[in-house]
């Protein structure tokens, strides 16, 4: 009888620890968490383990595409992203889903892949984030 008590306390607390998991990709982009752990593919290519993800704020003055368009004290939002190799990738989020790769001098070029405005902010969530590099059209970023 005392096994099967034990089998049975396992087995909630497995489901608990399941159903805790961590947010969906849609629940982190709206709420004020910092960071989690994602499924990540670059360039189509999924990663060998999650990637952690941050949201972070930075001034326009950390890169110079930013400090030109809205000058030097300017607040944006920034996703950071931390691939399994230690590698971070580091966006900022600007205005018409455009987005800055603050790892590239040239950090114009980047967006949220648009979708049906389901959520409230442009972009449908449902299949994952994606960042499109908008000179190919194609899945720069994914995570999900």
């Amino acid at each position: 009888m005392k096994l099967l008590s034990y089998v049975a306390c396992f087995a909630v607390c497995s489901v608990v620890t399941q159903a805790q998991a961590g947010p969906t990709i849609r629940e982190f982009m709206d709420s004020s968490e910092s960071n989690a752990y994602f499924n990540c593919a670059y360039k189509g290519k999924t990663a060998t383990k999650k990637c952690l993800v941050t949201h972070s704020y930075i001034k326009s003055s950390a890169h110079p595409n930013l400090k030109e368009f809205y000058g030097p004290n300017e607040a944006l939002k920034v996703i950071s992203i931390k691939w399994p190799d230690s590698d971070i990738s580091r966006y900022a989020y600007v205005d018409s889903m455009e987005m800055v790769n603050l790892n590239n001098k040239e950090g114009w070029g980047y967006r949220l892949r648009d979708k049906d405005d389901k959520n409230g902010w442009g972009v449908d969530l449902s299949r994952g984030l994606f960042i499109d590099k908008a000179s190919s059209n194609k899945d720069h970023i994914r995570l999900w």
